[in-house]
């Protein structure tokens, strides 16, 4: 039976048809489908120190703290996140620190005066005594055990905001308190 070239161009028709439908109704079925859920992202603000920085002075915005560094240290502070701030005052080569400040701001954590007491059960009794950073009130002490250091503990804004230097030494304590001594808050 020969086939009429007629009829070999309408099944070739017929068949590139049914292809074309059927990619046509995918595309229909897929624009069909639910858009998924877009996030919604908010702007993030970028808090300014609101006035001119004095020479060596840093800025932690996230706290809106303000301090003045020591000629010869440095000044670094780990990547934000929402769960703490921090930053270090150093001294001495980096594999060999002198000197190290450490302030920890726990931003996902509330601390009440109770915190603070149970905060204290961690350090050396005799050397508990009150401190003051900027306006905020806590304790300075020197904790023992495994990492001796001496540790400043206030509450602000409801969460624990920490300063703790380390090595141990009477002069490391003298220079924390001075550079405290320059904090001020937004």
């Amino acid at each position: 039976m020969k086939l009429k070239p007629i009829t070999f161009f309408a099944l070739a028709m017929i068949v590139i048809s049914s292809i074309w439908i059927f990619y046509q109704r995918n595309t229909v079925i897929r624009l069909a489908a639910p858009m998924p859920k877009q996030v919604q992202t908010t702007p993030t603000v970028k808090i300014t120190p609101g006035r001119a920085l004095k020479q060596n002075e840093k800025f932690v915005p996230q706290i809106g703290l303000y301090v003045t560094i020591p000629e010869g240290m440095t000044f670094r502070q780990d990547k934000e996140n929402d769960r703490f701030i921090n930053f270090y005052i150093e001294s001495g080569p980096e594999n060999a620190l002198t000197y190290q400040l450490y302030c920890l701001y726990q931003a996902d954590n509330e601390m009440t005066e109770q915190g603070l007491d149970r905060a204290k059960k961690e350090m050396d009794k005799d050397t508990i005594k009150q401190a003051t950073v900027g306006d905020y009130v806590g304790f300075e002490g020197h904790i023992v055990g495994q990492k001796n250091r001496y540790q400043i503990l206030v509450i602000k804004d409801g969460k624990p905001l920490s300063f703790s230097t380390w090595p141990l030494t009477e002069e490391n304590i003298a220079i924390t308190k001075k550079i405290l001594s320059t904090i001020r808050f937004k």
